[in-house]
């Protein structure tokens, strides 16, 4: 019997060193068991002391040897469209391992259409979020892909349920990095032989190999693409997946795509081409998609890619949201910053979200100025200290743009 965490049992996780590292440090209690399946467990919980949620990921390791093969606990990036993973534990007392991951409530892309969740949209609506969804993981993956240009790092199993999605595609995260091929990292060749990936969604020639390759995750992509766009698998049924696994012409064809856009499905069609007619580089299919809603006038606005566009001003996106703590206001509910994806947090050392804050005064948003370097240069309203979306103000030759104020519903653990 495996030393299975219990609902109650507190566990004080301190992250093992990585070299260049500091360690993660929090003491946990469990609040109740997600899942079970043989030598792995899934929990939520919380912080004792904050109550923060997280995820906690159990490895039981009869040989402590074979924890080797727990690469995901080191997959520590800091990117809006991957899950954040904060770390993992050796307990070698009970033989176990145990990563900590950042706890999210959305349903993976698989839950999220199967239990119909855009039906409430229209059909334009519903292709809108469908874009905004596949442009966030293709954001996702071009971050960890694009950390090393010589060994890249390699999910090596993109897959409908290892993508989570919020309706509204606002919060997208890459997740489940199991079967990852980490930089420089000889774990990815095992002392055995295991399947890599999931059937009808890996590249079949690499099916059950020790390949590490940028383009496996383009071709799986492409099918996840395929998925969100028509809402069944390509390969389905025993017989498809028979013949995709042949790796012959029918597993590189795109199929069953009545009515979807002919420039669309000539992107998707390339991605899961056979490999010398692939796309080489993710960046190559971010521009050819990004192209293409450009053309078709669908690009969605995107907060975290707000960067993309040539501006000479900083453009800004808030959420109104609860806080717990300032140092400087209290009893007011803050707005957090959600700043453009290519927009530094500082400008020597001097620009950040401490400078400029805001904070929700009954009905009107009002801004906190901490620094008098930072002024008002353009305003909505008559009075200066309250603010309306397009008000601008500039602090150390930056201009800030305040491009939207969005409600937030306040955040609840299950």
């Amino acid at each position: 019997m495996y030393p299975i965490l219990k609902e109650g049992e507190e566990l004080h996780f301190i992250s093992d060193k990585e070299p260049g590292r500091s360690g993660f440090e929090v003491d946990l209690k469990m609040k109740r068991e997600i899942y079970q399946n043989g030598r792995k467990q899934g929990l939520l919980a919380h912080d004792k002391y904050t109550g923060k949620a997280y995820f906690v990921k159990v490895l039981f390791c009869g040989d402590l040897d074979e924890v080797y093969v727990e690469k995901e606990s080191k997959v520590q990036m800091y990117s809006p469209f991957i899950i954040r993973i904060y770390g993992g534990m050796l307990d070698r007392e009970k033989d176990r391992f145990i990563t900590l991951i950042e706890y999210r409530k959305e349903p993976d892309l698989s839950d999220l259409i199967r239990f119909g969740a855009l039906n409430g949209y229209s059909s334009e609506e519903k292709l809108a979020i469908k874009h905004k969804i596949v442009l966030k993981i293709l954001y996702g993956i071009h971050h960890y892909m694009s950390m090393y240009e010589n060994d890249p790092i390699v999910h090596r199993d993109i897959k409908p349920e290892n993508i989570m999605a919020s309706k509204d595609g606002e919060i997208v995260k890459i997740i489940d990095f199991d079967w990852v091929h980490l930089h420089k990292s000889n774990v990815t060749i095992l002392t055995r032989r295991e399947q890599k990936g999931t059937l009808g969604y890996a590249e079949p020639k690499s099916w059950n190999s020790y390949a590490a390759k940028k383009q496996m995750d383009i071709y799986s992509a492409g099918l996840v693409f395929y998925f969100i766009y028509m809402e069944k698998h390509h390969f389905s049924g025993q017989d498809d997946i028979s013949r995709y696994l042949l790796a012959d012409d029918f597993a590189y064809t795109l199929k069953d795509t009545g009515g979807m856009d002919l420039e669309l499905r000539a992107i998707l069609q390339k991605m899961i081409a056979r490999e010398e007619d692939r796309y080489e580089k993710i960046e190559d299919v971010i521009y050819d998609f990004v192209r293409y809603l450009r053309r078709t006038g669908q690009y969605p606005i995107i907060p975290e890619l707000m960067m993309e566009e040539p501006s000479d001003r900083v453009r800004l996106y808030y959420r109104v949201g609860p806080i717990t703590y300032s140092p400087v206001l209290k009893n007011y509910r803050f707005l957090s910053v959600e700043y453009g994806r290519k927009q530094l947090r500082s400008k020597n050392g001097e620009f950040s979200s401490h400078i400029l804050s805001f904070f929700r005064a009954g009905e009107e948003i009002k801004a906190v100025i901490l620094d008098p370097r930072c002024k008002k240069t353009l305003s909505q309203s008559e009075e200066l200290e309250i603010v309306r979306e397009g008000d601008c103000f500039e602090y150390a030759d930056t201009k800030i743009e305040i491009l939207k104020i969005k409600e937030m519903e306040e955040w609840k653990i299950e």
